[in-house]
C-alpha cells in the first residue's frame, strides 16, 4: 500500500477499513503531504425516548444491529433506551433478536447470514466471552452455530462495564449492548462516551429532544426517527478515531479538488 502512496502519480487516497489500517495509510500520506480521507470503525449509538414511535423504533433496532450480520460501520452497537420505557423495550428487543431466521443469505427468507471470516467469527466470541467475564449479563446468544458458514447467534447484552470490549470496541457482528438510561441528557453523556464518531440515530418526537441530539452528539451524521444510512445526495464520515474527511454529496467531490484563487487587477 505504501509503494502506492508513495508513487509520485496518486495525488491523494481514501480508505475504508479499521483503525490499524487507517492509521497506516493517513500516516503514509502525511509523510509525502497527500490529502487522505479515512473512513474506519464505528460503535454507533441507538437511543429511544419515551415519546418515540415505540413500534418504529424497535422494528428498526434489530435490523440496525443485525444489517448485513452486523459487520456494517454504521449498524447500531449500542442501545440506550429511556427508564420508562426500558423494560418493555428490552423484552421484546430480545424476543426478537432470539426469532430471527439464520440460514443461506441467498434465500430470501433468511434475515440473518454468517460473518465473512472465521477470524472475525473468533474475534466476536472473544469479545463476547470477555465483556461476560467483567460482568456483562448475557439475555440470548452469546455462542457459535456450528455447521457450514461462520454463524454467530444474535446476542444481547446489558449491565456492560466500561472496561468490557463490548462497552468500548467495535463489535462486528450481531452483538448488542443495551443501556438504561434516565433521560436525553444521560444518553448523550454514555453515547459520546467511546473514541468513535461515525452516526447514531435517536428516536424521539419531542422537538427540544431532537434539537438536542443533533447539537450535541460528537458523529459525523445523527438521524432523528431513521437508522443511520448512507445516501448518495449527503456527506458521510465521522470524527474521532471513526476518520476525518467526507465521501459522497457534493462535500465528497471537493474532498479530492483543489481550489486555486485567482486575482486580475
Amino acid at each position: 500500500m505504501e509503494k502506492l502512496i508513495v508513487d509520485p502519480r496518486v495525488k491523494a487516497v481514501t480508505l475504508t477499513g479499521s483503525e490499524k489500517a487507517g492509521s497506516g495509510v493517513g500516516s503514509a500520506a502525511a509523510r509525502q503531504i497527500k490529502k487522505s480521507v479515512l473512513e474506519l470503525g464505528g460503535s454507533d449509538a441507538f437511543i429511544v425516548m419515551p415519546s418515540a414511535d415505540f413500534e418504529g423504533a424497535l422494528s428498526t433496532a434489530v435490523k440496525a444491529r443485525t444489517i448485513n450480520s452486523g459487520q456494517s460501520c454504521i449498524a447500531a452497537k449500542r442501545f440506550f433506551v429511556a427508564d420508562n420505557i426500558f423494560d418493555d423495550f428490552l423484552r421484546q428487543f430480545v424476543e426478537r433478536m432470539r426469532a430471527l431466521k439464520i440460514g443461506d443469505p441467498m434465500d430470501e427468507t433468511t434475515e440473518l447470514g454468517p460473518l465473512a471470516t472465521e477470524q472475525i467469527l473468533h474475534g466476536v466470541h472473544e469479545q463476547v466471552q470477555k465483556s461476560i467475564a467483567a460482568g456483562a449479563k448475557l439475555l440470548t446468544g452469546g455462542n457459535r452455530i456450528y455447521g457450514r458458514g461462520f454463524f454467530y447467534e444474535p446476542t444481547v447484552l446489558i449491565d456492560v462495564p466500561r472496561e468490557s470490549p463490548a462497552y468500548c470496541e467495535e463489535v462486528f457482528g450481531p452483538v448488542a449492548s443495551v443501556f438504561r438510561v434516565r433521560d436525553a441528557a444521560e444518553a448523550i453523556e454514555m453515547a459520546n462516551d467511546t473514541i468513535f464518531g461515525l452516526g447514531a440515530s435517536a428516536w424521539t418526537n419531542d422537538p427540544s429532544e431532537q434539537e438536542l441530539f443533533t447539537s450535541e452528539l460528537e458523529t459525523g451524521m445523527v438521524f432523528i426517527n431513521a437508522m443511520v444510512a448512507s445516501d448518495p445526495r449527503l456527506p458521510f464520515g465521522g470524527v474521532k478515531h471513526s476518520g476525518f474527511g467526507r465521501e459522497l454529496g457534493a462535500v465528497g467531490i471537493r474532498e479530492f479538488t483543489n481550489t486555486k484563487t485567482i486575482w486580475i487587477s
